[in-house]
């Protein structure tokens, strides 16, 4: 019984893997590569890394059940508990990395924390205070209203840079005739 659970379980989490997946092929309708699984010398495995318009954005997915909120600082809650491995922390150390293979000056690369099975509630007044957590769900709205700060060119640049850091081509590439 318990293999067959552990089983389901981990086929249950790679349906939702698929789901993130899905999410972020459609930012090939918004000019964004994406990369998935890159390995980091410093700050562990980037889940995903989308290039585009917008810059650069490292996507960490939680696979986490429960409730998340935060307090009036920003500070991530699950069940009401703080985190053990806090998710800001975690997409802060992965930025400062793709800032320097990127060439970036510091703090360039935005983020975003996906989450596939908790449920985000904003407490008080201040919905920013999860700014870059999404649901699964939501998770293609921040390509399709990201900001435009890169030419076409310039997003081939940094996605040929990724690549050749990290060895790794992109899984989604722009859509063509559609890349702004």
């Amino acid at each position: 019984m318990t293999k067959r659970k552990t089983k389901d379980e981990r086929i249950a989490r790679s349906e939702r893997w698929e789901l993130v997946r899905a999410a972020l092929r459609s930012s090939a309708a918004h000019g964004f590569y994406v990369f998935d699984e890159l390995i980091t010398e410093e700050a562990g495995m980037i889940d995903f890394l989308a290039i585009g318009p917008s810059g650069a954005c490292v996507i960490v997915v939680r696979d986490e059940e429960g409730e998340v909120t935060a307090d009036e600082y920003g500070t991530l809650y699950l069940n009401h508990r703080r985190f053990r491995d806090d998710p800001r922390d975690q997409v802060a150390e992965l930025c400062d990395e793709v800032d320097i293979k990127l060439g970036f000056s510091s703090k360039d690369t935005r983020s975003i924390v996906c989450f596939t099975r908790a449920k985000l509630f904003y407490l008080g007044e201040d919905q920013d205070v999860l700014r870059g957590i999404s649901p699964v769900w939501d998770l293609s709205l921040a390509f399709a209203e990201a900001p435009e700060e890169c030419s076409i060119g310039e997003v081939y640049e940094m996605a040929s840079q990724i690549r050749k850091a990290y060895g790794r081509p992109p899984f989604v590439r722009p859509a063509k005739g559609d890349v702004r």
